[in-house]
């Protein structure tokens, strides 16, 4: 093959390959943003096997705490996020249930969300406003420092460490999913 077919045949590999990048690595980021949608779908549940958990943010303000937890889909399909978990928190390697969890969260509502493969979604926990471990003593029994969420639909579990836990008030919490406008910083 002479020089320039040479070339001309390298830039059409080259290009080929840019195309075939672009679309295994940038089309499914742009297809597959969380989708808000109704709980109405051929789409099945994520399942604990299919998702890994990490903290995504934690602040503590005035009298409460607010926790944010990533939930990411590591499976090879969508799943729909939804749903109120069971919490269990972690205190020395052991599991302990979590008695004193309601339903909703100070600030956020999650909706449902539909996750393609590597995207993620959230859970919320906060505090009730008035305690927090800056405002008195702390009993070493209302400490963890991680957390299990019991998928719903008894679908599996993640485990959450390096997540801090303080419960003498109890805690509320929001269900899985996603919110218009929401972000991890």
């Amino acid at each position: 093959m002479r020089p320039s077919r040479l070339h001309a045949a390298a830039r059409f590999i080259r290009s080929v390959a840019a195309i075939l990048f672009a679309a295994i690595v940038a089309a499914p980021v742009a297809i597959a943003q969380p989708a808000l949608g109704s709980s109405k779908s051929s789409v099945q549940n994520c399942e604990g096997t299919n998702l890994k958990a990490t903290l995504a943010f934690s602040e503590v303000y005035a009298g409460g705490a607010l926790i944010t937890i990533a939930v990411v889909n590591v499976g090879v399909s969508a799943c729909r996020l939804s749903g109120y978990p069971r919490l269990l928190g972690i205190r020395d390697g052991h599991e302990y249930p979590l008695a004193k969890v309601t339903h909703g969260t100070q600030d956020l509502n999650l909706r449902p969300a539909l996750l393609a493969p590597r995207l993620s979604g959230a859970f919320i926990i906060d505090t009730p406003l008035g305690c927090n471990a800056s405002n008195g003593p702390t009993e070493a029994s209302d400490r963890y420092s991680g957390v299990v969420l019991i998928l719903p639909l008894e679908s599996g579990h993640v485990r959450v460490d390096d997540v801090p836990l303080y419960t003498p008030c109890g805690l509320g919490e929001s269900s899985l999913g996603w919110a218009k406008g929401f972000q991890f910083d």
